[in-house]
């Protein structure tokens, strides 16, 4: 009987049994699809942490492994310190050629702040080359800002270690001062104070 009555309803709906099949093929097919698509809603992987911001020029710089040796952090000026303290282990005066050589080193390195504290350390001990150094980068005609941890030229510290040089007797040094002077006359002739101040104090 049940037979009969499902005949009837095929007959009936007029939709052939294969249809049928087919129908209900899809109908699994898509309640598949359906469960197996992830959901929007999905947990996302956790967040990446940030970035450490880097640290300001007058900030602590991580020191390498190298160079480190339990000390934590390496600021402006802590190799020209380590170089003096080395220097003078035996309780002795630092050298002031030594000195140079390791501000020069320091410089070429591009460890501009370090190296300019050793030249004038060594400049103050009398070294002539040391002072001839600073001048230089202090000196509008060779100031750059890839040599030198001025701002800008300055005429006044260009003046001071020139005549330093010149004093513990580098020529180069009487030289430099000369052409100095044109630009300080000119810079006080169109008006500049530091300049004129400078003239007046010059020897």
């Amino acid at each position: 009987m049940a037979v009969e009555d499902e005949r009837r309803f095929g007959e009936d709906t007029g939709i052939p049994w294969g249809a049928k099949a087919l129908i209900v093929l899809v109908a699994v097919v898509t309640l598949l699809a359906v469960w197996l698509v992830p959901s929007e809603k999905e947990e996302q992987p956790p967040a990446l942490p940030e970035l450490a911001v880097p640290p300001q020029a007058d900030q602590a710089i991580p020191l390498p492994p190298d160079e480190a040796e339990g000390t934590a952090i390496l600021r402006a000026g802590d190799r020209a310190r380590a170089v003096i303290a080395g220097l003078r282990a035996d309780n002795a005066d630092a050298n002031p050629e030594e000195v140079f050589g390791h501000a020069e080193q320091l410089h070429s390195e591009n460890h501009l702040d370090d190296a300019y504290l050793l030249y004038r350390f060594a400049a103050r001990e009398g070294h002539a080359q040391a002072a001839l150094v600073l001048g230089s980068q202090a000196d509008p005609a060779f100031y750059t800002s890839e040599t030198s941890i001025l701002p800008m030229p300055d005429l006044e510290q260009a003046y001071k270690w020139y005549r330093v040089a010149a004093d513990a007797g580098n020529e180069e040094a009487v030289t430099r001062l000369q052409s100095l002077r044109e630009q300080v006359e000119q810079s006080a002739a169109e008006g500049d104070e530091s300049a004129r101040r400078l003239m007046l104090q010059w020897r």
